[in-house]
């Protein structure tokens, strides 16, 4: 049991060495010119090690991905939609801390031309995510197939603020707005999307 328990934790280890190498390499590199070599030379670990994880790099970047998506959107389903809207800061401030504390390295892959795929991607998984858990916990279907028009807008509704916190972010992460701290950055995000679930609210009570 404990050899058992060993041998995962320095899996673990090994993929956490190779996922970091990875993303390092990423924001200095074009992905076209990373080899398996430089990576595993980065993580100081043999190219073995990493065969006994990824298959490729392109499923290293898949797994990279999936990983930063999650961790957004995981903090996004701390709150349900109404949640979010209502009271957006504790959302906010939890995505706010994970971005400052790899204020650098998030930098370096939002500066990047070489990266813009990758950012791209991302933005797509973390949208296609939200909108999962938006038809799982708020789309009512109609009658006719498919959802209710109000659902409809619950999931643009919900999309679109997704998009514009991620996009205010990145122009953060760029340099855009100069020295402001993130809690400044969150102030104004909150400010945005309580008025935006106001506007919302109005529109629920339309459709009712």
């Amino acid at each position: 049991m404990a050899a058992e328990s060993n041998k995962n934790r320095s899996a673990r280890r090994s993929i956490r060495l190779l996922k970091e190498a990875f993303v390092n390499l990423l924001a200095e590199k074009p992905y076209e010119d990373i080899s398996v070599s430089d990576v595993t030379r980065a993580a100081d670990l043999n190219r073995g090690t990493f065969y006994a994880h990824f298959d490729n790099l392109d499923d290293l970047l898949r797994s990279v991905l999936e990983d930063f998506a999650g961790r957004v959107t995981l903090l996004l389903d701390s709150a349900d939609s109404d949640d979010l809207l209502r009271d957006p800061r504790p959302v906010l401030d939890h995505i706010g801390a994970y971005l400052s504390g790899e204020q650098e390295l998030f930098h370096k892959l939002v500066t990047s031309t070489s990266v813009q795929p990758f950012i791209d991607s991302l933005s797509s998984i973390i949208r296609g995510k939200i909108r999962e858990r938006s038809e799982e916990s708020g789309a009512d279907e109609d009658p006719a197939g498919g959802f209710s028009e109000a659902s409809r807008y619950m999931i643009i509704a919900d999309e679109f603020i997704v998009d514009g916190v991620f996009g205010t972010y990145r122009a953060w992460l760029s340099g855009e707005y100069g020295e402001m701290p993130v809690a400044e950055v969150n102030e104004g995000l909150a400010r945005l999307i309580s008025a935006a679930a106001t506007s919302l609210q109005g529109q629920r009570t339309e459709m009712a």
